[in-house]
């Protein structure tokens, strides 16, 4: 099924029978029309079912400039492709682009091999893939939010993460509580003495920081002295009052939390954990995979970045291992959605302990990229079927 955009109109059409009305996006609908130079063609499938109308899906990035847009553009094409295999359309916006009831943005032509932009009516679902918390922090972003609120759109992926307000959230669950590490906001040079003395280790990690950016591991030595190591370095302080003298920013605006390293399995004397992709399906959470990451030259984060390796999970997790994180998957998208509304994805940090049972170390949302190709070919099939169920969900206003 051919999809016309006329660029002078600026207005989309379709290309089947004359004198046929096809509804579209939300609340809009489309008309026949020829094809002419001054249009854009795109191919979709067409439509299965009874679906009421063709989905229109709204990816937001942020964007430098007026045309610069950000994000991966990759992991956007393959979506869009998918999308229109299913018999819809996709495109990438950004928060700036909000016109009235109407949203400007990019779409891939496969015609012409290059993005090209198009006015779209309001869609049926909003993907956010803004990348960095900065852009969701001005008057642009809280426009869009307006925007979603005033037409019902759903918005998959409310906001990034705060880790400290997570654990909060979490341990508020019995169920959950067993798996959290104990974890204490930095506040003075007393309140890291004390729990660094408690638990001997502690990781220390900005609140809002994604990656392993900016974490470090703290620990007592046999002298009174203190190690804290990065995935760089490894320094030594006599005191923890010179450790605070170098890491001050530590100790202001309530930004830092400190989290108890918990003593977790290891295979080949490095330790593992587990990556865990979830997705929701427009009616419940479901597991998408498990990726399993191991420390290599340094002990202090498993991130591949950072040098960690990718492990087989066969290697590391039994059927028991994988019905249990199944069970901590639910329950902690049961408690996400209760405080933040709709979470369409998120990732967990998760690992075996020493002693039995696992440890949570924190829940993220808009994971990135999974390095594992088959993890990620279901991550992007899931998302254009929540896409559309949510879309049918979603198509009138």
């Amino acid at each position: 099924m051919n999809i016309l955009y006329d660029r002078m109109k600026k207005t989309f059409f379709h290309g089947e029978e004359p004198i046929t009305t096809y509804g579209f996006a939300k609340d809009s609908f489309l008309l026949s029309s020829k094809a002419s130079n001054q249009c854009y063609t795109f191919t979709i499938s067409h439509r299965k079912g009874n679906r009421p109308a063709i989905p229109l899906v709204g990816i937001v990035s942020s964007k430098e400039g007026k045309n610069k847009y950000k994000g991966n553009f990759e992991l956007f094409r393959s979506i869009q492709q998918d999308v229109e295999q299913s018999g819809g359309i996709c495109f990438v916006f950004s928060p700036q682009d909000v016109l009235g009831d109407s949203i400007e943005g990019i779409m891939y032509n496969h015609v012409l091999h290059k993005w090209v932009r198009c006015l779209f009516p309001v869609p049926n679902v909003i993907y956010n893939r803004v990348p960095s918390r900065n852009a969701e922090q001005n008057q642009a972003y809280e426009k869009l939010l307006r925007f979603i609120k005033k037409h019902g759109i759903p918005f998959f992926n409310p906001h990034f993460f705060n880790k400290w307000e997570i654990y909060e959230l979490l341990s508020k669950n019995d169920e959950l509580k067993a798996y959290l590490p104990q974890t204490e906001l930095v506040t003075d040079e007393a309140s890291l003495s004390r729990f660094l003395t408690t638990h001997q280790k502690v990781y220390v990690k900005h609140a809002l920081a994604s990656q392993g950016k900016g974490i470090r591991l703290i620990e007592l030595d046999d002298r009174g002295g203190v190690l804290c190591k990065s995935i760089k370095k490894i320094e030594r302080f006599v005191s923890i009052s010179r450790l605070h003298q170098t890491y001050n920013e530590w100790f202001m605006g309530n930004e830092w939390i400190m989290q108890e390293a918990v003593p977790c399995k290891t295979v080949h004397e490095h330790r593992f954990d587990f990556r865990i992709l979830v997705l929701h399906t427009g009616d419940d959470f479901r597991l998408i995979g498990i990726g399993v990451r191991m420390s290599q030259r340094q002990e202090v984060t498993t991130h591949v970045p950072a040098g960690g390796k990718i492990i087989s999970l066969k290697e590391v997790a039994d059927a028991e291992t994988k019905k249990e994180i199944s069970r901590i998957v639910q329950t902690c998208g049961e408690e996400l959605a209760t405080s933040f509304g709709y979470v369409g994805e998120f990732s967990i940090d998760l690992a075996p302990k020493e002693q039995g049972g696992f440890v949570l170390f924190e829940i993220n949302s808009k994971p990135m990229c999974f390095d594992e190709t088959e993890i990620e070919t279901k991550r992007r099939k899931q998302l254009v079927r929540t896409f559309m169920t949510l879309s049918a969900q979603n198509s009138e206003g």
